[in-house]
C-alpha cells in the first residue's frame, strides 16, 4: 500500500475511533509533566485540590495553589521495531499494521499539540533515523522507512543493544515510545539505558494468539527465545500451562518496568487500540 493511501486509512481510523479525545488526553497527560512552577495564587473554586500548596497555606491561613506555566513543547521520540517477528499474524491484522496504527495515533496527537517528533527504526541495530521536526512529513518519512526496512534481510532483534546505541546520541528531555513485541528485558539492563531526563513508555504489540494460543489452526510452531515451541492446540492442559507462564512473565515485566519508572502498555489485535491508549493515559494522568 502506498504511503499516502496508508495515511488516509490511518487518519480515517483515528477520526472514527475517538481521535479528538486522544489528542486531548495526550496533552493533559504528557504536557503536565513538563510544567514549570511560576508563582502562588489564591485558591478558586474551579481549581484542583491537587494543586494546593499545603505548606504555604498553613503559614498564611489562606489557601494557595501552585501556578505553573508550560516550560516548552515536547520532543517525542519513537523507537520502532521492524524485525521479523512483527510480521506474525493469526487474525485479520498483522502486528506490524497494528504497530503503524499506534505510531500514527501518537505521532498525530503530538503534532496536534505542537510537539516535535523523531524516530529510530531498528531490528538488531538502528537502521534509520528520522530527525526531529514538527512537520507532518515526518510521519510520511517514518512510515516509508518502516516499509523499506521491513523488506531488508531479516535479522533477529536486540532491543537492549539498540537502546545503548540511542543512549550514545545523548537524548535528553524526550517523551520516548518504544513500539516492539520484545518482552526480554531485565531490570538491570533497562536501568543502564534509562536517561534521567526522559519519560519512557514501552508499548508491547502482540498478536492475540501469542498470549492465549487461540487460533483456528490445529498445529503451529512458534519461535520463543531462540527455541521453537511446537504446540498441539488440542492439548488444553499444555495451553493452560503456557498461558499461565506467559501471564506471569508479562506481569513481571510490567513490575520491573514500573520499578524503573518506565510506562508499560500491552496491545493486541483483539482490542480497540484507541480505547486502550486513552484508558492508559487517563490512568496515569
Amino acid at each position: 500500500m502506498e504511503t499516502l493511501k496508508k495515511i488516509k486509512l490511518l487518519d480515517f481510523k483515528l477520526s472514527k475511533n475517538l481521535g479528538s479525545n486522544l489528542f486531548w488526553i495526550y496533552k493533559t497527560t504528557f504536557h503536565w509533566k513538563w510544567m514549570e512552577f511560576a508563582e502562588h495564587r489564591e485558591y478558586s473554586s474551579w481549581d484542583s485540590i491537587k494543586d494546593i500548596d499545603w505548606k504555604v497555606s498553613a503559614k498564611t491561613w489562606d489557601i494557595y495553589i501552585k501556578k505553573y506555566e508550560e516550560e516548552r513543547d515536547l520532543n517525542v521520540l519513537f523507537l520502532i521495531d521492524v524485525s521479523e517477528t512483527m510480521n506474525f499474524w493469526s487474525r485479520d491484522i498483522r502486528k506490524r499494521d497494528l504497530q503503524e496504527e499506534v505510531f500514527y495515533s501518537l505521532a498525530f496527537s503530538a503534532l496536534q499539540n505542537n510537539d516535535s517528533i523523531s524516530a529510530f527504526i531498528y531490528d538488531k541495530e538502528v537502521v534509520d533515523h528520522i530527525p526531529l521536526s514538527k512537520s507532518v512529513s515526518n510521519i510520511f518519512k517514518t512510515l516509508e522507512s518502516i516499509k523499506k526496512n521491513r523488506e531488508r534481510k531479516k535479522i533477529k532483534k536486540d532491543t537492549i543493544e539498540v537502546f545503548n546505541q540511542v543512549n550514545q546520541v545523548n537524548i535528553r528531555k524526550n517523551l520516548i515510545f518504544v513500539l516492539t513485541d520484545d518482552t526480554n528485558f531485565k531490570e538491570e539492563s533497562i536501568l543502564k539505558i534509562l536517561w534521567a531526563e526522559n519519560d519512557i513508555i514501552l508499548i508491547n504489540i502482540f498478536d492475540y494468539f501469542e498470549n492465549n494460543l487461540m487460533t483456528q489452526k490445529s498445529n503451529i510452531s512458534l519461535e520463543l527465545e531462540n527455541n521453537f515451541l511446537n504446540i498441539d492446540l488440542d492439548n488444553l492442559n499444555k495451553i493452560k500451562i503456557f498461558k499461565n507462564l506467559r501471564e506471569e512473565k508479562l506481569k513481571t515485566l510490567e513490575l520491573n518496568l514500573r520499578k524503573s519508572k518506565i510506562g508499560y502498555i500491552k496491545i493486541d489485535n483483539s482490542k480497540n487500540l484507541y480505547k486502550e491508549l486513552i484508558w492508559y493515559f487517563s490512568k496515569i494522568n
